[in-house]
Parts: C-alpha cells; structure tokens; sequence
C-alpha cells in the first residue's frame, strides 16, 4: 500500500487527467453525482454517497446510437480518451460488475461479439476505477447482507482509504498495479498508517445494518410467486420508478427513433419495470397491468431471475431506493416480510 498526501492530491488528480476523462462525485443542483471533472477542487469531500449511482457513465440515461439523414447513416463515435472514476463505493463497483456480465457478455453465449454491447464494453473494459472505502456508513446501507462490507475491494482497480492527512492507495487490479508503479515520489503506508485503517474498518463494519441471512430468498420467491402477499408489499407502491433510475443495478432500456423530416437519431433511453406502459404490447394487452405484478416483477428480476442466469443477485445493497422512495418502502423490510412469510 502507498501513502499519498492530501496536499499532493490535487497533483495527483491533475496527472489522472493526463491520461484519462476523470470522473468524481460532484454536486450539481443540490445533489450528488458522479460528473467529468476539470479540477481537483469539484471533488465532493467528506461525502457518503451520491444520490445518483455512477452507472450513467458508462451506460447514459440518453445514448445516441447514430444519426441518419440525406447523406446517410453517421454513427456515433466512441470515446477519444479512457475513463477513470475516482470515489467510488463498493456497491458501486460490484454493481458495475454485475451490469458487464449483462453488457459486456450476456451469459446466452458469452464470447460473441453480437452478444456484447459495444457503446457499454469500450468505456467499461478500458476504465480505471478507484474504489473509496465508506469510512461512515449510512443507516441505509445494506451491502453486507450480499457478502460485501464497506471496506470491499471487489470490482476495483485500486482501492483507496481516507485516513485523515492522506489516502492510501492498494492496487487490486494489473491496471491498478501498472498506474500505481508509474507514481513518483510516493511513499509506502507505514504501519502506524496500517493501523489506522483497521481502526477505521472495524468502525465502519459495527455500524452496518444487522446481517440478515438471505440464502433462502430465491428458494422462497419460487414457491410464493402467486400468493397474495404480493397485495401486501404493493400497497404502498406508486409505481414512480425513483428506485430504479437512482439503483446502480437496474438496467431496462428502450431503443427510439426520434426526428422530423428527413433526419433523426436512433437512442437508447432508460426504462422500469414499474412503467405500466414497459409491457404494454402492439396489441393493446399488458401482461403486467397491475401494480403488483410491476412490483413483484421487479423483486423477482433482482432476487431470482438474475440469480438464475448469473448466479448472483441484482442488488448492492446501497439504500438509494430506501433514500428515494416517496412512500417510504423500504426494501430490506420487503426482503424480511417474504422471508417470514407463511404459504
């Protein structure tokens, strides 16, 4: 592990620069979330976590495809320069693991080109992420109910902790370990520095929500699908779909042709299974019309569905939606409600 000054930070940033199109948790409008920076100086400081996940940066809320008109077709082009991200959190970085098997090489047949998304997989392969450790929890955090922890290195190329005049930087990746052995003049962590990490992550790990046993919850989501307790969990629902546009995990889109005349664009725009209109069909029918079935929907994508196809499930335990949600749904309490339940 190195030590790197917070005197020397602002430095440290201005040579990622060189290299690469940083990216930083940023307030903009009175909330958080992760933006291109130009300086060190926009950097959030003392931050918990971004009310908007960083999954926007390397899948938009609004991504052109191409453009097309008299003269043809024009495709968009792909980023002139690497993306690095400095702040993230470990729920950030697994979620992001988690939206590369989907992007990056859907599980149908994962070394075929025509199964990998191109606009996702050229950000994402060529990026280097520092992972921050959450030194402070929130109330709402929730990760180590998936076998994470706030001091998780998983999906970072660099792991990074905060431990008051400096931050001390492990690589974790061979992307990570080549930027690192370029730094000039850095010094080693030493063990007085050591000890304030495992001060720091035995503080952070005491406050975490208490751990609650999920191994079941697939098994009892399959045996449960049509029960009524789902009359229960939705009756709380407004079916906005805050949850799923701030969730670092969520990723419906759909694909719109927009433009007048003779020119126009093909985009790719988020969407949410909470959308009376996500299934409605050509036809008219929507299989999906009540808000139960969205709801039920969108439990069973993140605790079932995705645990068939990847082995894992489709959540972090961030607490944004639990943060978002007008009505105060708090999803581990969903989680514990279907646990308990009795068919």
């Amino acid at each position: 592990m190195i030590r790197i000054e917070k005197t020397r930070f602002t430095q440290f940033i201005k040579d990622l620069m060189d290299e690469y199109d940083v990216f930083a948790p940023v307030n903009e409008n009175e909330k958080s979330s992760y933006k291109k920076i130009k300086s060190a100086s926009e950097i959030m400081s003392n931050l918990y976590n971004t009310d908007k996940s960083p999954k926007d940066v390397f899948f938009p809320q609004t991504e052109t495809f191409f453009k097309y008109g008299e003269e043809g077709m024009i495709l968009s082009g792909m980023n002139d320069r690497p993306i690095s991200i400095w702040g993230l959190r470990n729920c950030d970085s697994n979620s992001l693991l988690m939206l590369n098997k989907v992007f990056g090489g859907a599980r149908q047949i994962p070394n075929r080109e025509d199964f990998q998304d191109p606009y996702w997989k050229e950000k994402y392969d060529n990026a280097l992420l520092f992972n921050l450790a959450c030194n402070e929890p929130l109330s709402t955090c929730f990760c180590n109910w998936f076998e994470s922890g706030p001091f998780d290195k998983n999906g970072s190329d660099v792991f990074v902790v905060d431990i008051g005049d400096a931050f001390l930087l492990e690589p974790v990746s061979k992307k990570g370990s080549t930027y690192i052995s370029k730094l000039v003049g850095i010094d080693k962590a030493s063990t007085e520095d050591l000890q304030k990490l495992e001060k720091l992550k035995s503080e952070a790990e005491s406050v975490m929500s208490i751990l609650i046993d999920i191994s079941s919850l697939k098994d009892k989501l399959e045996k449960i699908w049509g029960d009524a307790i789902w009359d229960e969990i939705s009756a709380k629902c407004v079916n906005c779909a805050a949850c799923a546009f701030m969730c670092p995990t969520c990723h419906c889109f759909d694909v719109q042709d927009e433009g007048k005349g003779e020119q126009g664009k093909r985009i790719r725009i988020w969407d949410a299974c909470m959308f009376p209109t996500f299934t409605k069909e050509a036809s008219g029918h929507n299989p999906r019309s009540l808000s139960k079935e969205r709801v039920r929907q969108r439990i069973m994508h993140k605790y079932s569905y995705f645990v068939d196809n990847y082995d894992e499930f489709l959540c972090t335990g961030c607490g944004r939606c639990i943060l978002v949600c007008p009505v105060n749904l708090d999803i581990r309490e969903v989680i514990k409600q279907i646990l308990d339940y009795k068919s």
